[in-house]
């Protein structure tokens, strides 16, 4: 019985851990992301380079977010991507990957 709680306690704290990150993710789309693409990723106006985020997985944002932000990667709007995301650490960039792709 022990273990079985103990089992259930560690399942519930990795579940708060991603809630908790799925949090974070969303504060960062909407503070950096969604004046542009739109508060669920389906905006495609000239302000967002006409790239929708919605639909896209989380691998593929991850890149394109790790590219902008070491400069080897981007189109129309290289340099206003490169200046959104040059702050962010890899730990904000996983989560806002995470919350893109589950857009």
């Amino acid at each position: 019985m022990k273990r079985l709680f103990i089992a259930f306690v560690i399942c519930l704290s990795f579940g708060l851990t991603f809630a908790f990150a799925g949090a974070e993710g969303e504060v960062l789309y909407n503070k950096k992301c969604a004046k542009c693409h739109g508060s669920d990723g389906a905006k495609t106006s000239g302000a967002s380079g006409g790239t929708m985020l919605k639909g896209q997985s989380n691998d593929d944002i991850k890149a394109k977010l790790k590219g902008y932000k070491d400069e080897s990667y981007g189109g129309k709007k290289k340099k206003t991507m490169q200046r959104m995301v040059k702050k962010l650490d890899d730990k904000q960039i996983r989560q806002l990957s995470r919350y893109i792709g589950s857009l």
